[in-house]
């Protein structure tokens, strides 16, 4: 039965990959096009989910128990796993939340909990594949762990800033938040769940963890449905260089800018 799932996850991601590349390849992204953002993600998460199937990822999110009894007897377990879950909450339902620019985007709450958690299963999966695949390498234990974080360190900024934040995601950021987010949301969470999973090998937590992290991001930044018209104001702007960056949003002054209001002395735009 799984095997079936998997294969017809595969098959939609195919299916996507070739309406795409034959009806859309060759339309220019000067602007924020919602749907096919969306088809790019659906091929993106129909990947993470298939990498994971291959790794062995999503027969141990289903086959082991979420948490232990021995585990929930184990006030170590308790605390650590307590305060790794308020720090998900703390870090991407109002850290991350807070310092984002949403534009004029309306908040569609079904449209955003539904592509965050396809966006947090997603990448949980992700990055339980490559912690798997660290272990099946001659390096265990923690050596493993610390070659899957120093992996998971370098493509995640890279493929948010090159590709995701400018295909797929809409305009969320300024200079200022790429580097908060960065260093109070991202870097943590890999910190603080690889070693929980290295430990507990709580599987189901860990990505369900990452549902949670995603989910508020989508929330967060209002992402936009299918159906929504294209948006200039929601195009992410990237640099000349090779490979191209995204810039985020550059205000002319972050204090008075409409769209800013997490910029520290900000009074809004001067009123006419």
């Amino acid at each position: 039965m799984l095997e079936l799932f998997v294969a017809l996850i595969a098959l939609s991601g195919i299916v996507i990959a070739i309406v795409f590349n034959t009806k859309y390849k060759n339309r220019k992204w000067d602007m924020y096009y919602p749907h096919l953002a969306w088809m790019r993600g659906l091929m993106y998460f129909s990947f993470c989910w298939t990498l994971s199937y291959l790794t062995g990822g999503m027969a141990l999110i289903l086959d082991s128990p979420v948490f232990t009894a021995e585990q929930w007897a184990n006030p170590n377990w308790r605390i650590y796993t307590g305060l790794a879950c308020l720090f998900i909450v703390l870090a991407y339902s109002v850290n991350w939340c807070y310092f984002t620019p949403v534009f004029k985007r309306k908040k569609k709450w079904l449209v955003a909990i539904v592509f965050g958690a396809l966006w947090g299963s997603s990448s949980g999966q992700l990055f339980l594949s490559a912690w798997l695949l660290a272990n099946m390498t001659s390096l265990t234990g923690w050596w493993a762990t610390g070659v899957a974080f120093l992996c998971l360190a370098a493509y995640q900024p890279n493929w948010h800033n090159i590709y995701w934040d400018h295909y797929i995601a809409p305009e969320h950021d300024t200079p200022m938040t790429q580097v908060i987010k960065a260093t109070t949301c991202h870097i943590p969470n890999l910190l603080i769940w690889l070693p929980l999973l290295t430990i507990y090998e709580n599987y189901a937590l860990f990505v369900g963890a990452q549902v949670w992290a995603c989910t508020s991001a989508a929330l967060g930044m209002h992402f936009p449905a299918p159906w929504d018209a294209p948006s200039k104001l929601n195009y992410a702007v990237r640099t000349d260089a090779t490979p191209a960056r995204c810039t985020g949003y550059i205000p002319a002054d972050p204090k008075k800018d409409p769209y800013t209001p997490f910029y520290r002395g900000w009074t809004g735009p001067d009123k006419a």
